[in-house]
């Protein structure tokens, strides 16, 4: 099928351009493409909200967008109080997305896992990712003085004021502007501080870097209780 679609191209042959099967076919009959224009919507029953609905993150790039799309109302959920409406509200009278005005993400790498522990501790991995550090885009990194490699500080909303955490900067186009991006893999550092003396002896990793989380902020889902760890919004300044 894929030589008799392709020809002499099989790598420009793909699902979305294979009518072999029903589904595309039905698709485009009903003016759908199938990889793309398509919409659904979905009725969540037992959820908070059963139709989903934009709501803005408490800690907005966008501020101006909270009084039409508000996060939910604060409640209490799992026996916890969730805050997250009135954290939300501080955050846009201080003027919090000015002071912090890059998005803050994090993700995984291929060389290292969960908290990173154990991988930074393999001599093989650990040699592939030597330093945490944070993607900023070009135009960001400009404005600030900042050099691909160079150490810089990065915080957050939350962090306590003079503290920062410290990490190479990766300057790259892979984040837009506004955008930046850090792997959740380190621990070991502290706003800047080495810890590796207070790990028992023998116990330390091979590589220690400062962990995302400390510049992460709040924020619960409604039905897990799960924390914010993803994003945010933060200020990065050369070191």
């Amino acid at each position: 099928m894929i030589e008799r679609i392709g020809g002499n191209n099989p790598d420009g042959v793909s699902w979305s351009i294979d009518l072999s099967g029903g589904i595309q076919r039905v698709a485009m009959a009903h003016g759908c493409i199938h990889y793309g224009n398509g919409k659904a919507r979905a009725n969540a029953w037992n959820l908070p909200d059963p139709i989903p609905v934009h709501r803005e993150p408490i800690y907005t790039p966008r501020p101006d967008l909270v009084a039409k799309y508000p996060t939910r109302p604060d409640a209490k959920e799992f026996r916890v109080p969730n805050a997250g409406f009135t954290v939300q509200k501080t955050a846009v009278e201080k003027g919090i997305a000015k002071q912090f005005p890059l998005i803050l993400t994090s993700g995984r790498l291929v060389e290292y896992e969960g908290g990173g522990e154990e991988t930074r501790s393999n001599k093989w991995l650990a040699e592939l990712q030597q330093d945490m550090f944070i993607e900023i885009n070009p135009a960001d990194a400009a404005e600030r003085g900042i050099r691909d490699g160079a150490w810089v500080f990065v915080w957050g909303p939350e962090m306590e004021s003079g503290k920062a955490t410290r990490m190479k900067a990766f300057v790259t186009e892979r984040v837009g502007k506004g955008v930046t991006w850090c792997p959740f893999h380190f621990a070991g550092w502290f706003q800047s501080v080495d810890q590796r003396g207070k790990y028992p002896q023998g116990a330390d990793p091979i590589v220690l870097g400062e962990s995302v989380n400390t510049i992460t902020t709040y924020g619960f889902d409604p039905v897990t209780g799960m924390q914010e760890p993803k994003a945010t919004l933060c200020q990065i300044k050369a070191a």
